[in-house]
């Protein structure tokens, strides 16, 4: 057995014997499609989603704006079954109420944002939230297997623009 061959045994007996709980485990269902499913379960405009470990469960954290008012929801990242939903506390910063105006209007839904952001940078969305800069809001967006790790969007025009060293 030469050298070569005794690297590539040694190698696939080391990956073997990996335990499982090292292994990674993945959500069955994207972020996009748990957004989607919250707003068309609750009929409501989603603007901030992340996801989460609750207990060990895989979760999506997602908030949403029904009616003027502000819903939180977990939704379950294998089945993608709502599993918990809630009001966040009423003490808030005043902008939130702003934040949450900016998400009923705008143009596009977070899931509509979401795809349309995944299909531009070729990337996955691993978090995105809402926010206020400079008298306008955006989407601020984590993103995994893309060129830009981080992008804002614009809620109203949709333009995307990298974020540099933030």
């Amino acid at each position: 057995m030469n050298i070569r061959n005794m690297l590539l045994s040694a190698g696939a007996v080391a990956v073997l014997a990996v335990p499982a709980a090292a292994q990674v485990v993945r959500p069955k269902i994207s972020l996009a499609q748990a957004v989607a499913t919250a707003e068309s379960e609750l009929g409501a405009r989603a603007y901030d989603a992340e996801f989460d470990m609750d207990l060990g469960d895989m979760v999506y954290e997602i908030e949403l704006v029904k009616n003027g008012k502000p819903v939180q929801v977990r939704v379950d990242a294998n089945s993608g079954r709502l599993v918990h939903q809630s009001r966040p506390i009423k003490a808030r910063l005043p902008i939130v109420g702003e934040n949450l105006k900016a998400a009923q209007i705008a143009p596009r839904t977070l899931s509509q944002t979401i795809a349309m952001v995944e299909d531009a940078t070729k990337g996955k969305v691993a978090e995105i939230g809402l926010e206020r800069r400079g008298g306008r809001h955006y989407y601020e967006v984590e993103l995994v297997g893309a060129q830009d790790r981080e992008v804002l969007v614009d809620v109203r025009t949709g333009a995307i623009t990298p974020v540099i060293g933030d």
